[in-house]
C-alpha cells in the first residue's frame, strides 16, 4: 500500500475531485502504450483487476473509474499534479483531497466497504 487517509496536501486540480461530499472518485493512472490504441481502454482495469476477488458491486464501481494513461499529455500533466511517479496506481478522491493511493486493487476494496 502506497498510502492511506489524510495524504495529501497537494492542490487537487478541481477536474479530478468529487462533486459531493458523500461520494468518492476513483482514478487510475497506467502507462501501457496498448492499452491506450485498444477500443475500451476499460478492458485495462478488467485485466488489472481479474486476479482480485470482489463483488459485481464492487466491479460496478470499477467500471465508474476515471482512466488516465499518463502516457497522453493530460494524464501525464494530472498524474504530475498530484505527485504520482510510479504505475498503476489508484487514487480516491473525495470532494476535498486524496483519501487513499495505493496499487493494489485490494485496497480500494477495503477502503471502499469501509467507508459506504
Amino acid at each position: 500500500m502506497i498510502g492511506c487517509s489524510g495524504l495529501s496536501k497537494i492542490e487537487i486540480p478541481e477536474e479530478l475531485l468529487a462533486e459531493r461530499e458523500d461520494e468518492y472518485r476513483i482514478h487510475y493512472f497506467y502507462e501501457d502504450a496498448n492499452a491506450a490504441n485498444g477500443p475500451n481502454e476499460q478492458t485495462h482495469v478488467a485485466w488489472w483487476s481479474e486476479e482480485v476477488h470482489m463483488s459485481d458491486a464492487d466491479r460496478e464501481v470499477l467500471q465508474a473509474t476515471m482512466l488516465h494513461n499518463v502516457r497522453d499529455e493530460t494524464g501525464r500533466q494530472r498524474a504530475d499534479a498530484i505527485g504520482l511517479t510510479s504505475f498503476p496506481t489508484v487514487v480516491l478522491v473525495n470532494d476535498k483531497e486524496i483519501v487513499l493511493k495505493t496499487d493494489d486493487l485490494n485496497d480500494v476494496m477495503d477502503f471502499l466497504k469501509k467507508n459506504k
